[in-house]
């Protein structure tokens, strides 16, 4: 199996399977740590900390999962 037109080597994909996901997570976090104090006054409540918490998580391993998920198709089709 060769590399596919437009598609990185699967060493290049995977290395870029493994950075992306909390890079973005990681931007996500602030992004939204900077809106929660612009909307909150400065100050964070528990209850968004706690929110914001779960879905960087949750963004994390969903992004784990789709980029592993895309990286699998296409090497294996």
């Amino acid at each position: 199996m060769g590399v596919k037109p437009g598609a990185l080597p699967l060493a290049q994909q995977i290395i870029l399977d493994l950075v992306f996901p909390p890079v973005g997570a990681t931007i996500w976090w602030l992004i939204s740590t900077g809106w929660a104090m612009l909307m909150q006054g400065g100050r964070i409540s528990e209850r968004t900390k706690v929110w914001r918490r779960n879905l960087f998580w949750i963004l994390l391993v969903g992004a784990y999962a789709l980029m592993f998920g895309v990286t699998l198709y296409t090497h294996l089709t």
